[in-house]
């Protein structure tokens, strides 16, 4: 199982991050390394034969309730 996000800025070329191995590396990213002009985040969750899971738009709305799950069953 691996993570995928795509992190979209403010007037600016998105940000791909891929072949994240845990959801605490996901979270690690939601909470310490975003940036200011951050607008949303997709985060993706990916099976091992390369076949979605799950699916998140995360924006400033939202962004408290989905860093501060302790699982990953936020994105089905």
């Amino acid at each position: 199982m691996k993570y995928g996000m795509t992190i979209e800025y403010n007037n600016s070329d998105p940000k791909y991050i891929n072949d994240i191995t845990t959801w605490g590396d996901v979270l690690d990213t939601l909470r310490h390394r975003l940036d200011q002009l951050t607008i949303r985040v997709h985060i993706y969750k990916w099976s091992s034969n390369n076949r979605c899971l799950g699916h998140r738009c995360v924006t400033m709305g939202n962004l408290y309730f989905v860093a501060c799950s302790p699982t990953d069953k936020i994105l089905i």
